[in-house]
């Protein structure tokens, strides 16, 4: 098998060793990804903010129990959009490390916004280990992409990801008939990064087809 090439995961299979990649795990992120939709859902349902608010613009929901923070950029497209693309992104930090530079290259992203439209919303959640999930909102699958190969983000991704975290699960899919409709959000896809390990241990699980 090619160094490149992800290990290639059925839809119950559980690698030995790495309980992050437990196909439960996934259901939980499920369980935080419908709670942020939800939340873009009572905010879509506000009166159109423009030209009140400036884009993207930020709110802070939720409580001390769960804070969340929800960044929208395109109003207008979340309501509008008829299946939308997502990615949830769910780490797990690194015990005993200064999380500062997480903070500082999540604001450093975030400021960039404003020149990749296609990024919809962004969302945060605290989790009940410490942790958090984001859920990032798309136009198209390849605004994802373009985000992703950015300059700043591809070097996060790259060198500070693997320093801070242990393990990620990005996951990819799509909200059917729009975010408004209130169906489900439908998994296509989870990749997986284990950084314990002096090479990344990388897999992936498809779900299903459309990504």
């Amino acid at each position: 098998m090619p160094v490149d090439e992800p290990i290639r995961l059925g839809a119950s299979d559980v690698p030995e060793g790495r309980p992050f990649a437990h196909p439960d795990r996934t259901a939980d992120d499920l369980v935080s990804i419908l709670g942020m939709a939800r939340t873009l859902r009572r905010i879509l349902a506000w009166p159109s903010t423009s030209p009140a608010h400036p884009s993207p613009y930020t709110l802070e929901v939720g409580n001390e129990v769960a804070p969340h923070r929800v960044i929208i950029c395109d109003d207008a497209a979340l309501r509008t959009e008829s299946a939308p693309p997502f990615v949830g992104f769910f780490a797990l930090k690194r015990p005993g490390l200064d999380n500062a530079p997480l903070t500082e290259v999540d604001d450093q992203l975030v400021l960039e916004f404003p020149r990749h439209p296609g990024i919809l919303s962004y969302s945060s959640i605290a989790l009940p280990d410490g942790n958090w999930g984001n859920l990032i909102v798309l136009r198209s699958v390849a605004d994802g992409e373009r985000w992703r190969e950015g300059e700043r983000h591809a070097w996060a991704a790259r060198e500070l990801a693997p320093a801070h975290y242990s393990s990620v699960r990005l996951h990819s899919g799509r909200f059917p008939g729009g975010l408004l409709s209130g169906l489900e959000p439908v998994l296509l896809r989870t990749r997986y990064f284990d950084y314990r390990v002096s090479s990344p241990w990388r897999a992936e699980r498809v779900l299903g087809a459309g990504d």
